[in-house]
Order: C-alpha cells, then sequence, then structure tokens
C-alpha cells in the first residue's frame, strides 16, 4: 500500500513542470558548484557533464547519475515540505 502511495507520488512529480525544474536547478548548481571548484570523478564510466564557464564542451564527469537523482529528489522534497509549511502558517 506504501508502495502504491509513493509510486503515485513520483509519477505526479514527473508530471509536474514546476517541481521538475526544481529538481534540475538543483542538479544544475551543483554541476556548477563541482565545475567551479574542479572536482570531477574520473574513473567513472558515465556520469553528468557540464559545459566550461566560457561554453566549450567538457567530457569531464562531474557527478553520478545516481547523486543527480538523489540531488533532484532531494530538492523536490524540500520544496514541498516548504510550501506545506507556508499554507499552514496563512
Amino acid at each position: 500500500r506504501a508502495m502504491t502511495h509513493i509510486s503515485r507520488s513520483l509519477k505526479c512529480v514527473s508530471q509536474n513542470p514546476i517541481l521538475l525544474e526544481v529538481g534540475r536547478k538543483a542538479i544544475e548548481d551543483t554541476l556548477v558548484q563541482l565545475r567551479d571548484g574542479r572536482i570531477s570523478f574520473p574513473t567513472r564510466g558515465n556520469g553528468l557533464v557540464i559545459r566550461e564557464k566560457d561554453g566549450t564542451r567538457s567530457p569531464i564527469i562531474r557527478l553520478g547519475s545516481e547523486d543527480a537523482l538523489r540531488i533532484g529528489l532531494r530538492a523536490i522534497a524540500e520544496y514541498i515540505e516548504q510550501k506545506n509549511n507556508e499554507r499552514s502558517t496563512t
């Protein structure tokens, strides 16, 4: 029963442009921080990359996919909690 609720919730998130933007922004902000800090994961076979500040392509893996997913989901959960708290105080 709980898994069905989680499944429905995740499907709702996947169709909500506002929540997807919250997750995307959190992932992108993290990628920028890693790039600017020159942090990479050279031993990873796959992951996320980001262009250099000047716009040139970079093959350097900055973040693993599972970490990106975790960051995005956490940001979405925090956003939902914040909105719920705002509603309950008004």
